[in-house]
């Protein structure tokens, strides 16, 4: 008995030994094992001394509309719509002038239209006249038939479209008239003959081709 009772003391010191070497190797591995966490992110200044750059809201240069013609006539010099941009009537003539309410309700109207008939929806010139087709508006639907013989007066009829043949027609005192949309011809139809007079120049209120 008494020498296990000897004995006691030196077992417990080794049992301590152990727990305290455990412990130590425990703490190295944690302290290891700590070692591959990433660092703490290291401080940053708020204070920048890179200057921001400016920013600019980017502007558009906005596309221009093609305006209308701000020529009074067509003449030599000027030539109606070149841009392709579309018109309320064609210019007229160099020359000429349109005509008032009370000048229409007097003669009647030239070339340059005017009073009630302000719109020229068709110009020709051909080998012995000149022609408009004056319109109470662009839209062709009610119109003056006008005509001037090279030297002679005008002659203002009331018009009518025939859409089979593509010619704005007009009729008095037994002669017929007819302009060929198309290509601006002339017909005069008077007595049972037709005189036909092709177009050196015409123009349509819709931009078509001057020249066939």
């Amino acid at each position: 008995m008494s020498q296990t009772a000897s004995q006691r003391p030196r077992w417990v010191f080794f049992v301590l030994l152990a727990i305290a070497v455990i412990a130590v190797i425990a703490f190295a591995g944690w302290r290891l094992m700590g070692d591959d966490d990433p660092a703490d992110p290291l401080a940053t200044s708020t204070d920048s001394t890179t200057p921001t750059p400016a920013t600019s809201t980017p502007t558009t240069t906005p596309t221009p509309k093609k305006s209308k013609s701000t020529a009074a006539c067509e003449g030599p010099t000027t030539q109606f719509n070149v841009e392709g941009t579309e018109q309320d009537t064609l210019l007229p003539d160099c020359g000429t002038t349109p005509v008032t309410h009370e000048q229409e309700q007097k003669s009647g109207l030239g070339l340059a239209c005017g009073g009630s008939y302000p719109v020229i929806l068709y110009k020709t010139t051909t080998t012995h006249a000149k022609t408009s087709i004056c319109g109470k508006d662009s839209s062709g639907e009610s119109f003056r038939f006008v005509t001037q013989p090279t030297g002679g007066a005008v002659v203002d009829l009331p018009g009518s479209y025939e859409p089979q043949l593509d010619a704005f027609v007009a009729k008095k005192d037994g002669t017929s008239y007819a302009v060929q949309g198309y290509d601006g011809t002339l017909l005069i139809t008077k007595d049972g003959s037709t005189t036909r007079q092709a177009s050196s120049d015409w123009i349509s209120l819709d931009n078509e081709p001057d020249y066939d």
